[in-house]
């Protein structure tokens, strides 16, 4: 990022790919803000549909505008683009597709940020599915506990999912510059990634109460997509935190924090299960071979082992988790593949799997 900064200035970054559809309602939502110290970046990524020319059209309306075009290289690239334009002290990711809920929403934030000196601050966000407003799980589920607890990073990257998302957060430029912080390049999940490594730099955080962000679920977004290198990208996450561990922690660091990469990768074979499942119209052979492929990989077969003891579950307030994963994961070493593969469409059928996703049901 540039050395320049203006104070208190808000940095919105926005990837832009095709999003024709929704893109003037996610700058109107910011245009009506309160707060006006902002510069909006869009980094138009080798759009399809009118994209480019809606965003050239708000540049010219509002000097705080500013449109990049590149090639499609993906959110990530976009991000970190966005990233090196950005004067602001805070920066604001938002998805082209969502939405600010209301008009003081950058106010809070700075207010907050000031007031804490946080590094980070996390707001609530609600869900939009066809037409209708959704709360989703609060932060309150986790925000509570100490953040260098097990329950705090379980539940604010797994279960509750918040910590997750690039999206509904300011972070302070000057602690993403320090940290040398940015996005890598995988095609799925990157702001699991780099949030996961924002905690790993011991931030400060802070929670807002408020729903701050307004998450659009949309079916042709790359979150609802089935894809065919999802296992690839999950274990790609996963080395890259490994790798983070070995060059930046002590032994016993790596000890107390592994357990967010073995969570991974647990979330990812069931969650891809689940998809397989249903892309390839509720074949339980099709669930059995992607278990199978996950079991391939060692580091793979290491979170099974290390799941079904009790160093890091056990730290868990939630039961029922505690039973999930080491059932789970005893099942795999088992290789009971069908048993596992019958279990998963039983959760589709009574829509457990919805609730067990951080993005809800779909009501």
């Amino acid at each position: 990022m540039e050395t320049q900064k203006y104070r208190h200035m808000i940095s919105v970054v926005v990837p832009v790919y095709n999003a024709q559809e929704y893109l003037a309602v996610m700058i109107e939502s910011l245009l009506n803000q309160s707060y006006a110290k902002w510069e909006l970046i869009l980094v138009e990524n080798g759009s399809r549909d009118g994209s480019f020319e809606i965003c050239t059209m708000y540049e010219k309306k509002d000097r705080r505008i500013c449109v990049v075009q590149e090639r499609k290289k993906g959110a990530s690239a976009a991000r970190n683009s966005g990233l090196k334009m950005a004067r602001g002290e805070y920066i604001l990711f938002l998805d082209a597709d969502d939405f600010l809920p209301d008009s003081n929403v950058l106010e809070r934030f700075v207010t907050t940020i000031q007031l804490t000196k946080a590094d980070i601050v996390v707001g609530n966000y609600v869900r939009l599915w066809n037409g209708q407003q959704l709360k989703a799980v609060s932060h309150e589920a986790f925000s509570k506990e100490n953040p260098d607890s097990e329950d705090f990073r379980f539940q604010g990257f797994f279960s509750v999912g918040t910590l997750s998302y690039a999206w509904g957060k300011l972070y302070r430029s000057q602690f993403l510059n320090q940290n040398k912080l940015y996005f890598e390049e995988v095609s799925y999940a990157e702001d699991k990634l780099f949030n996961m490594k924002c905690y790993l730099n011991n931030p400060k955080y802070a929670f807002l109460p408020d729903a701050v962000y307004v998450y659009r679920k949309n079916d042709q977004s790359v979150s609802f997509r089935y894809r065919e290198d999802s296992r690839e990208c999950w274990l790609t996450i996963a080395y890259k935190l490994r790798y983070f561990f070995r060059k930046y922690m002590s032994a016993d660091e790596r000890k107390k924090y592994q357990g967010l990469i073995y969570y991974l990768l647990f979330f990812a074979c069931f969650f891809d299960a689940k998809m397989e499942y249903v892309q390839n119209r509720h074949s339980l052979r099709a669930v059995v071979k992607l278990l199978k492929a996950y079991q391939t990989d060692p580091l793979v077969n290491e979170t099974f082992v290390r799941l079904t003891h009790n160093f890091y579950t056990g730290k868990l307030s939630s039961r029922f988790w505690k039973i999930m994963i080491k059932g789970f994961c005893i099942a795999m070493r088992l290789h009971l593949y069908y048993g596992l593969a019958i279990g998963i469409k039983l959760l589709i059928d009574i829509r457990v799997d919805e609730r067990l996703s951080d993005t809800g049901l779909r009501e």
